[in-house]
């Protein structure tokens, strides 16, 4: 995707630079047909105009290396996890000898081939015709032909890179406001792991109730409880769940996701409990073993009748015995947020035969950063060795999952304006030339009672067709081309109507803005001035 970015970015900076020299060509002709008539050859006339594309191009192509060099780690800090900068902070990506190769051999070829075509076409210049006075002639029209096509072709570019950045900003609006189904907000995670030499079960178990408890007494600290899987992580763990009178099948999949929790685990997260209850305190290792089902477990298993009292079968390799449902919970997003609510089952950590690495869960109206320090004291006092994991917020949890969408949106929106003030600059260029080698026209056309208001719509309407043009080429290749990326996107379709309308609305509202300035200044062209222009 960056790589197709960059080449749009760099086919429309070569196109504003082949419409500039072929403007500029157009102004030396008189230049060159001097040049012709004292004796300089063609080939020399070329290789001149060569030289200055090729030092421009040069020019630019350092300009490109410095901001490459000092933007080299933007992409990487995207793709990064917030709470793992501390350790990536030093991360540098290289530039070495092939890459300067690389960009120094593109440079050197656009700036040959977008610069050929002016070049050629200022060396065929005619002599006799081009040193005379009165060589305004008719054709100026054909020749601002090849501009304005560059600039359509620059507009459809353009619009190929709005409507893309439309796309992946939209989604990324309706990835932020999907509901999770909890309270995502002052939300404190980190893991424990235990080392399985000192902490073998049910020692394991042990310690986090421990920590669970002196977690719980932190000043500051308004919930706490853990989990096996944290929510909207991409992580999954499922088991066997077979109801009291349905027989187990090998070749069925039986299997539904699991989530081993602490007592608190709902009122932490604050998730409802639609009927029965959730887990408590008379939930021990040694009590009836108890499960709490989600709305959508309920309904995909139990259409038909009330599960809180019925039991069933998990994981059955470990020999547990029945489990009972004492109570339902509301549905809530597991692995990520693109996928509706799966069917959920969650066990008391504390009635499983070990524990293992647990995450932990701790609301606070506190800022984390001011939390972290007394956390990992109370921590350190039950075992100074034992260290917390990833320790992060639930909403930079849930920005983990989406980094690839939010580095495409930034990206896109980048190239986007990028590609937006290069279209504005081409379509000014080509229309303030147009307006000036046309001044002769436009005084005859004043002198003929033309009003200056009648000036400036006949500019703004030529402008307008350029871009009206450009758009719809660059439309009709959206629309083929965002079909690639349609499991990209989230909420939305690669078609979608705000979004096209809103591009193409800015992409016509910047075209006439870069057109409003020569169209203005033609409608204040005095006439006597402009029959004398030449």
């Amino acid at each position: 995707v960056l790589a197709a970015l960059t080449g749009f970015v760099v086919l429309l900076a070569c196109a504003n630079i082949a419409n500039l020299l072929l403007a500029r060509g157009a102004q030396r002709q008189r230049e060159m047909s001097v040049r012709l008539a004292m004796g300089a050859g063609r080939a020399r006339i070329l290789r001149q105009l060569l030289t200055e594309s090729l030092l421009l191009a040069v020019l630019g192509g350092a300009g490109g290396l410095l901001l490459g060099y000092v933007g080299r780690n933007t992409l990487p800090k995207l793709l990064t996890n917030s709470w793992e900068r501390g350790e990536l902070g030093t991360f540098s990506a290289p530039i070495d000898w092939g890459v300067f190769a690389f960009t120094t051999a593109v440079t050197l070829l656009t700036g040959m081939l977008f610069g050929l075509a002016p070049a050629w076409l200022a060396a065929r210049a005619e002599v006799s015709s081009s040193l005379k006075e009165t060589s305004q002639n008719a054709s100026r029209r054909r020749k601002g032909l090849g501009g304005k096509a560059i600039v359509a072709f620059q507009v459809a570019l353009s619009t190929l890179l709005v409507l893309g950045a439309g796309l992946f900003l939209r989604t990324l609006v309706k990835l932020n406001a999907v509901d999770v189904g909890f309270n995502a907000d002052h939300l404190l995670l980190f893991e424990i792991s235990p080392p399985h030499q000192r902490y073998a079960p049910p020692k394991n178990v042990q310690l986090h109730q421990q920590l669970e408890q002196r977690i719980a007494a932190v000043p500051g600290v308004e919930d706490v409880a853990q989990g096996w899987i944290p929510y909207i992580s991409e992580s999954m763990g499922n088991a066997d769940f077979v109801p009291e009178g349905e027989t187990f099948d090998e070749h069925k999949d039986q299997a539904e996701y699991e989530n081993a929790v602490g007592n608190r685990f709902f009122s932490t997260l604050q998730i409802p409990i639609i009927a029965g209850r959730g887990f408590g305190a008379q939930d021990t290792p040694t009590s009836l073993k108890v499960a709490v089902i989600n709305q959508s477990l309920a309904r995909k298993r139990f259409a038909n009748v009330n599960p809180i009292g019925r039991r069933f079968e998990a994981d059955r390799e470990s020999k547990n015995g029945w489990i009972q449902i004492v109570g339902i919970c509301a549905d809530t997003k597991y692995a990520n947020l693109r996928d509706d609510a799966p069917a959920q089952f969650f066990l008391p950590y504390v009635q499983q035969d070990k524990a293992g690495t647990m995450v932990y869960q701790v609301r606070t109206r506190m800022q984390a950063g001011a939390l972290i320090p007394a956390l990992r004291q109370v921590v350190q006092s039950v075992d100074r060795d034992l260290p917390m994991i990833d320790v992060r917020t639930q909403r930079e949890q849930i920005n983990a999952t989406t980094q690839i969408q939010r580095a495409l949106a930034a990206l896109t929106t980048g190239f986007g304006v990028l590609a937006l003030g290069l279209a504005c600059v081409g379509i000014y260029g080509v229309m303030a030339y147009n307006v000036a080698q046309r001044t002769n026209e436009i005084g005859i056309r004043l002198a003929l009672g033309a009003r200056p208001a009648q000036l400036r719509a006949m500019i703004l309407r030529e402008s307008t067709w350029v871009t009206l043009s450009g758009i719809v080429v660059g439309v009709g290749a959206a629309l083929l081309l965002t079909r690639a990326v349609k499991s990209m996107l989230f909420g939305i379709q690669p078609n979608d109507p705000l979004t096209f309308t809103t591009g193409i609305g800015a992409l016509m509202a910047v075209a006439l803005a870069a057109s409003w300035i020569p169209a203005r200044r033609a409608a204040g062209v005095q006439p006597m001035e402009a029959l004398r222009h030449e």
